[in-house]
This record gives C-alpha cells, sequence and structure tokens, in this order.
C-alpha cells in the first residue's frame, strides 16, 4: 500500500492495482482480465450497480478500471473528504462482486459490441496485427479484450475461479494520492481484503519466437493506417531510459524527426509518433502514421529513411538535451492533480516492486549519455522493421 499527501489538493484518488491481465490467460478464456473489469461494477451482494453509480455521482467524483496486458486497475477520484466512501466502494466491488449469471450475460453483450467497434477503428486493427507479428503464438501478441469467440463462450464458473485465484495479495497493491489519511486508509483496506490473502502472482514465460511478417488488411478507408514494430527492452532493463531518450527523439514530439519530415516538411500525414513500451520479459518500439492511399508508399520509405538513420548514426547531444528536459518538465505537468500521483503510485508498486522517487528518476535520466543513447538505438532499430498496414492500399 503507498499512498502520497498532497496538502493543497481538494480532492483525494484511490486505486486498486490487480497484477494480472490479458497475458496471464489461458487462450480459452483469452478476454477475462477484461470481462472482469466490466463485471465487477455490476453490483455486490450489498450494493447494487445503479447504487454505486449513485454515490459516486452525488460525490461530483469518477469511478472506472482498465485493463492491460500486465495489470488492472481499477480507481476512484472524489472530492477530499469522501476518501472512506471511494475506499469501501473498491474494496466491495473488488472483494464481494456478486458476479451474477444475468449480469454475466449483458456484460457478454457489452464486450462483444466494444469488438466490433475496435474491428472498425483501423488504428486499433493495425496495432492488432502488429502485436500479433511481434509475438507470434505468445500472450503478449493478444488483444487484452479478448476473441469474439473466447468473449462468446466464457462461463460465469470461469470467471468465478479468475477472479478467486489472481484477485488475492500478492497481486494487489492499493495507491492513493491526494487529501489522503494514510493511517485511515491501511485500517479500512487491511480489514477490507482481510480474505483477499493467500494468493500467487502469475509465472511468464517470455517470447520464444522471433516476429513474423505482418499481415496487411484491405478495407475502403480513407486513409492508409501504417505501424511499424520492433522487439524492445523489458521493464526493467538498465538501457530503458535510454531507450527512452532516443525514441522521444525519433517521434516523440512536435521537434522530433518524423514529426518534423513526415508533417511540417512533407504533409504526408496529421499525426506520427513513436513510443516504446517494456513489459516483464520483452519490450517493443513502435511507430505510427496514417496518409492517404496514394501516398502510402512515400510515408514508408520516409519513415524508414529516418529511422535508418537514427540506427545508424544516433542523434545529436543538442536533440539529447531537449529530450532530458522535456522528461524532467512532462514528470512535473503530469503530477498536477491527485489521479495522475495516484496512478504513478500504482502502476510502480505494481509493476516495479516500488515507487521510484522523483529525485532517483530525474537523476537516472541525467546520467544517461549519448553514447549509450545511440548504441541502443542501434541495436534495436538496425534489425528489419515488421510493417502492418489497413487501408486500400496493400
Amino acid at each position: 500500500m503507498v499512498s502520497e499527501r498532497m496538502p493543497d489538493a481538494r480532492s483525494v484518488s484511490v486505486g486498486v492495482w490487480v497484477a494480472v491481465g490479458g497475458r496471464d490467460e489461458d487462450p480459452a478464456v483469452s478476454g477475462a482480465s477484461h470481462f472482469l473489469e466490466h463485471l465487477l461494477f455490476k453490483g455486490t451482494d450489498r450494493r447494487t450497480a445503479r447504487a454505486i453509480a449513485e454515490m459516486v455521482d452525488a460525490t461530483g467524483g469518477e469511478m472506472n478500471a482498465f485493463t492491460s496486458k500486465e495489470y488492472t486497475a481499477y480507481y476512484a477520484r472524489v472530492p477530499a473528504g469522501d476518501q472512506e466512501l471511494a475506499t469501501a466502494l473498491l474494496a466491495d466491488v473488488i472483494g464481494e462482486p456478486a458476479l451474477r449469471a444475468a449480469d454475466v450475460e449483458t456484460e457478454r453483450q457489452v464486450i462483444l459490441e466494444e469488438l466490433h467497434l475496435q474491428a472498425d477503428d483501423p488504428d486499433d486493427v493495425v496495432f492488432d496485427l502488429l502485436y500479433e507479428a511481434l509475438f507470434p503464438g505468445h500472450p503478449l501478441g493478444r488483444e487484452v479484450l479478448g476473441s469474439e469467440d473466447s468473449v462468446a463462450t466464457i462461463a460465469r464458473h470461469d470467471l468465478v475461479g479468475f477472479h478467486d485465484r489472481w484477485y488475492r495479495a500478492p497481486n494487489l497493491v492499493v495507491a492513493a494520492a491526494g487529501a489522503v489519511d494514510h493511517h485511515a486508509l491501511v485500517e479500512q483496506v487491511g480489514e477490507a481484503f482481510a480474505s483477499r490473502t493467500d494468493g500467487m502472482a502469475p509465472v511468464r514465460t517470455g517470447p520464444a519466437e522471433e516476429p513474423v511478417e505482418a499481415r496487411r488488411i484491405t478495407r475502403p478507408t480513407e486513409a492508409a493506417h501504417v505501424a511499424w514494430g520492433w522487439r524492445g527492452l523489458r521493464r526493467d532493463d538498465r538501457r530503458r531510459h535510454a531507450l527512452a531518450l532516443g525514441i522521444h527523439v525519433l517521434g516523440g514530439g512536435l521537434s522530433s524527426r518524423l514529426f518534423q519530415t513526415v508533417r511540417e516538411e512533407r504533409g504526408l500525414a496529421y499525426n506520427v509518433f513513436a513510443s516504446p513500451a517494456g513489459y516483464q520479459d520483452a519490450g517493443v518500439v513502435s511507430v505510427y502514421a496514417g496518409t492517404a492511399p496514394e501516398r502510402a508508399e512515400e510515408l514508408q520509405r520516409v519513415v524508414a529513411d529516418q529511422v535508418a538513420e537514427v540506427a545508424a548514426h544516433g542523434i545529436t547531444a543538442e536533440e539529447m538535451d531537449i529530450a532530458r528536459d522535456g522528461f524532467e518538465g512532462s514528470i512535473l505537468l503530469g503530477l498536477e492533480d491527485s489521479g495522475s500521483r495516484m496512478s504513478r503510485l500504482g502502476t510502480s508498486q505494481s509493476l516495479l516492486g516500488r515507487v521510484v522517487p522523483l529525485d532517483e528518476y530525474v537523476d537516472t535520466l541525467r546520467a544517461v549519455t549519448l553514447d549509450e543513447v545511440n548504441t541502443v538505438l542501434g541495436e534495436v532499430l538496425s534489425p528489419e522493421a515488421v510493417v502492418a498496414l489497413v487501408g486500400p492500399t496493400v
């Protein structure tokens, strides 16, 4: 349990991170974590879904959740003074969900519609294709929502068993920020989750197969959507900060090479970006852009040239200084409200086993050298990219 008191805050944010996500599911129940994320808000033995919604609405706050490949997070943000209510609601839905058969069927239809909507969004589809190719046959390559087949066949007893197995310590991390009373939080959470012990962390196996060629889907869309990907670094790799700085220079901001070349100089795309992602035993670097179908080949050439230049020759000291200063500034901008601070605490504690102090993070960034950045960029970006495309031109 971790918390951070913000003396002048007028809100308090409380969240529970469950260290189980899409990659921890058997193929037959793919999407179970996301299914539970929906289902837990349908009510408990003591509170109906409507009662929960009304209690949150009466504070003017919010209560929500999201699922990732390696964790599921539930959170509430309420005015200062409503910490006890927010914690009680989270403890109730996470520790004592009703999981009624009728609610399972209702949410099954909702999730199937969500899958249909996602399938209609080429931005989402192109990244699904990219991850499938980067991690063939591995859970990291699967969609967190599951597939239509798995969602349609998951039974109530599967969800009850999944919840009972994984929603226990040591997989539970409680994080809070804002107008927090830490002593009261510890006491309330300890009592609420007293029965959610004796669990075990998921055992994960890293990807064994090499990336394969990505599928390309022909659709009558107005734009061609293109995603490039490379295997990156796991989240605890000591070089991850150097890679993050280098990728920011490549495509992380308005002054990045890709934005300046693709958008500002050539007008090839409204938006283009590059980003790294780290998991327990693997990582990804990706680039995305969308353009007019007749300019898709030109876009691919321009991006390939920029990536090749960075892989072969690296970035400059001036570019690195801008990226490093930008990272430090984004930290400050990202910690202006209790929700963002809670998210930082919960994610860090859940994934890394500790909260990295801001001073330590800044010192780590400042210690990164230009040689370290350029070396890791060469290692990660030199292999041929996996390229996924959705649009009229394939």
